[in-house]
């Protein structure tokens, strides 16, 4: 046998055991490998909503489910067990224009007519700066008519938020058609006043 057959022979054999070897690894995995998980694929738009979380519990309120949120929508499932339980969420908004964009509008549908909510640190109408997030805060508790604790202490309350750019009117005046003296914005707003009733 020459040298080169002695060659061909050892990276023969060698070829053979890595075969050999990844087979015997191969078949040590008796069971399925699978992958699992949930994905999260959110619409990118001008104005979302972009978390909701808990964030605060009071006399033993608790969360039923998980919350979730989507672009416009918040949606809270909640137990509160005893007449002054409040569960608080933290809303975040992020605004990506150029503009100042504003919650026009905030709908609740809570299933539970003996709950309400609060919304703080935000003003429906309150402008949200561009390129910035804003957070406010939804208290859910019961109303203040409730006196006694209900026998259904559980809501789902999903709450609908309507963003929009706010456009201004422009009014244009020119005092010289009213004969007006006016040189100042006020006068000027209740010359028009007087003009326009």
């Amino acid at each position: 046998m020459n040298i080169l057959q002695l060659k061909k022979v050892h990276i023969f054999s060698l070829l053979l055991l890595v075969i050999c070897s990844i087979t015997v690894v191969c078949s040590s995995f008796d069971e399925k490998m699978m992958i699992t998980g949930d994905g999260v694929i959110r619409v990118d738009e001008d104005v979302r909503i972009i978390n909701l979380e808990m964030n605060s519990v009071l006399n033993s309120a608790f969360e039923t489910y998980n919350c979730s949120y989507s672009k416009d929508t918040t949606a809270m499932y909640v137990t509160l067990p005893e007449l002054d339980s409040t569960i608080t969420y933290k809303v975040t908004v992020k605004n990506k224009t150029d503009y100042v964009y504003i919650v026009s509008s905030l709908r609740a549908n809570i299933d539970n007519t003996n709950m309400t909510y609060t919304l703080e640190n935000y003003k429906i109408g309150q402008g949200i700066s561009s390129k910035d997030d804003t957070e406010f805060y939804i208290t859910l508790k019961y109303k203040d008519s409730v006196k006694s604790l209900p026998a259904e202490n559980e809501a789902i309350i999903y709450m609908y938020y309507t963003f929009e750019r706010p456009y201004a009117a422009i009014l244009s005046y020119d005092n010289r058609e009213s004969g007006s003296k006016c040189n100042d914005v006020q006068c000027a707003l209740d010359d028009l006043y007087s003009i326009l009733k």
